[in-house]
């Protein structure tokens, strides 16, 4: 957590804000706004997460380090592959990024994984081994 707050407060002076939760994982957004009492940050506006495995872009972003999951929403909130072996993409109205790299996508969800297209409510996905799941 501590490491958290000083990334966060090194980052403060940009105009474009950028994060890096681990060694795989960085976010920017155009502002962020950090929430002690509940252990959360916020981003806001062009929201982008890259890790080693997936792009994901949405309106706004919430990192719950208690939870240790990105909580993103948007009007979709589009994810993308950045491996070449698996090929994928979609789209929800939030989704859900966890620190082991298992994604839920909730909300009009729409995967295209290699030629397969799967909609749903909810689409469980990890993008490491190419599982998914679907409700």
């Amino acid at each position: 957590m501590i490491k958290l707050v000083f990334i966060f407060l090194i980052f403060f002076s940009f105009s474009i804000f950028s994060v890096e939760l681990n060694e795989h994982v960085k976010i920017k957004s155009d502002s962020i706004e950090f929430y002690k009492e509940s252990n959360q940050i916020n981003f806001n506006h062009n929201v982008k997460i890259k890790s080693d495995f997936i792009s994901i872009e949405a309106s706004s972003a919430t990192y719950d380090d208690n939870e240790n999951s990105i909580s993103l929403t948007g009007m979709p909130t589009t994810i993308t592959s950045n491996k070449d072996n698996y090929d994928f993409s979609g789209t929800a109205n939030k989704i859900i990024f966890y620190t082991n790299e298992k994604v839920h996508l909730i909300g009009n969800a729409k995967m295209i994984y290699e030629n397969l297209t799967i909609s749903s409510e909810l689409i469980i996905f990890n993008p490491i081994s190419g599982k998914f799941s679907s409700e």
